[in-house]
């Protein structure tokens, strides 16, 4: 089973797709945990798998963010993770909660899990402009 669910920044760069942050300082740095992907220019600060390199915006080919949800029923709703069997969603919409049967984990959210054949997972993709990231 593939990861399906990505949000956040992401940026192509020496041809292959990375995930982009920026440290404490404010540099941006791109992350992966795919080893076949990394030259020696890599780190692994923590010594958790996760490889980063801080990079220039010149430097980056292209920019974009993910922002990836999941579709129940004709209902939008956020997905949050998932595992072999099912995708655990949310909304702070109380209709779309109550029509889909997810309980309220906060005051302001609800939560519940389906069965990846029930759910259609959908992903926008946003070009970003490297000066404005």
């Amino acid at each position: 089973m593939g990861r399906t669910i990505k949000n956040g920044r992401f940026c192509i760069y020496n041809g292959n797709e990375f995930k982009v942050n920026r440290d404490s300082d404010g540099n941006t740095i791109i992350l992966t945990k795919n080893d076949k992907i990394i030259d020696s220019t890599f780190i692994d600060k923590n010594g958790s798998g996760v490889y980063s390199k801080r990079v220039s915006l010149e430097e980056i080919e292209e920019l974009y963010r993910y922002a990836t949800y999941a579709v129940i029923n004709n209902y939008k709703v956020n997905v949050e993770k998932e595992n072999e069997e099912y995708y655990f969603v949310g909304t702070a919409d109380c209709k779309v909660a109550g029509a889909l049967g997810l309980q309220r984990c906060d005051k302001y959210y609800y939560e519940g899990k389906f069965p990846r054949q029930d759910v259609e997972i959908k992903r926008k993709v946003a070009k970003l402009e490297s000066n404005t990231e």
